[in-house]
């Protein structure tokens, strides 16, 4: 057996048909979320497969934790890439999306065509419901990865007030909760030398956007900044979705989008292809894949770019001092958004039971995302059937 580095001698290096058909399988059957898909891929990368230490697959969520955008999806390209170099990378990338990308078009033509017709209705009654107990619980997962001390918890709860009731954008906070962090850590003096090229760094991105009025335009924009910019993981880019596709464009509305995030979570692949779901409602196939190549193209670049400066990245205080920061923030960010959700998912009493019974299951009983989502699923196919012969 070949090794897979120097440092990892014995774990083995598998075969381009063997990296391949790993990464398509996982396509089609990675549902249940950022949570359930990275458990699934320690199952079968460190106990199974014996690809990676534990050591060196914790030490690469760390990393990709610290990126933008899906965790699951970054951890299958920088595996990928370990193993088969660039062209592994991209191929573990693509193979883990396009399954999910595909059925989620599909899924998406059906709603337009069909939505409205009561089998759909009674099914998404009962599973968006349930996606919102699932956010929920994501919600304390976060907050309880992210608040370390005092201070950022008081950024957290900034943040949530800031974006409910004061209208602050979310970017703003972010930035601002990033660069109260650094300073608190590493003092004024250290600030002040950094915080100019912070914001110029995020601002920057704005100097790319020309002036057009055109539809697709605006998709791959607004989809490309929420995956260059939401920090915090998949559900961080509901912020950006929400307030852009709902509050900015008024594209579709949040019950829309809470149905996509509901189908999104009934089918593999990464939670963040909901905004496929959403480029479709706006444009139609068009719109589906501008969208799902800008939400991911971001992921790819910093994965394949980073993964020779994960030490460097790791070890610099005043990155981590930042990003600890904003990490706080999103959370907050992240609750008011989920907030704005509500009135379109809980309708009645059954549906908030429905919801609880789903945030129970997962923040206190631990059970799997994916056995909630299936749960859900069918029990909304249930439901509808028996709405049906009603």
């Amino acid at each position: 057996m070949s090794t897979q580095d120097n440092t990892e001698p014995s774990h083995r290096m598998p075969s381009w048909r063997e990296v391949f058909l790993y990464f398509l399988f996982l396509g089609f059957v990675n549902i249940g979320g950022p949570v359930a898909q990275i458990t699934m891929m320690f199952n079968h990368m460190v106990e199974k497969r014996q690809w990676l230490s534990k050591d060196r697959f914790v030490k690469i969520m760390a990393f990709c934790h610290m990126l933008p955008g899906p965790e699951a999806l970054q951890l299958a390209i920088y595996v990928g890439y370990l193993k088969r170099k660039l062209w592994g990378g991209i191929l573990a990338g693509l193979t883990f999306i396009l399954p999910g990308a595909v059925v989620m078009i599909v899924l998406s033509w059906l709603y337009v065509n069909y939505g409205k017709l009561p089998q759909v209705t009674n099914a998404l009654y009962i599973l968006k419901p349930a996606v919102l107990g699932i956010i929920a619980a994501g919600i304390i997962k976060l907050g309880r990865a992210a608040i370390r001390n005092f201070f950022l918890a008081i950024l957290l709860v900034g943040a949530f007030v800031g974006m409910r009731f004061a209208g602050i954008n979310f970017l703003l906070i972010l930035l601002i909760a990033g660069l109260l962090n650094l300073l608190i850590e590493e003092g004024w003096p250290l600030l002040k030398k950094t915080a100019p090229t912070l914001p110029a760094a995020i601002g920057g991105i704005g100097l790319l956007v020309p002036f057009s009025d055109s539809r697709l335009f605006q998709v791959a924009w607004l989809f490309f900044k929420t995956g260059i910019l939401s920090f915090g993981g998949a559900y961080a880019s509901l912020v950006f979705v929400q307030r852009g596709a709902v509050v900015q464009y008024h594209w579709l509305s949040d019950g829309q989008l809470l149905d996509g995030v509901a189908l999104s979570v009934a089918t593999p692949g990464p939670f963040m292809l909901f905004t496929t779901f959403v480029g479709y409602l706006v444009s139609g196939i068009a719109g589906a894949v501008l969208a799902t190549f800008f939400v991911f193209f971001p992921s790819f670049v910093f994965v394949l770019v980073g993964v020779n400066y994960i030490e460097k990245i790791r070890e610099n205080r005043k990155i981590q001092a930042f990003l600890a920061g904003v990490s706080a923030a999103v959370v907050g960010v992240i609750a008011v958004v989920s907030l704005d959700l509500i009135p379109e998912a809980l309708v009645d009493w059954p549906s908030l039971a429905m919801a609880l019974a789903a945030f129970v299951l997962i923040a206190f009983l631990k059970c799997d995302v994916a056995l909630v989502a299936i749960g859900a699923m069918l029990g909304g196919i249930i439901y509808s059937s028996i709405r049906g012969s009603v």
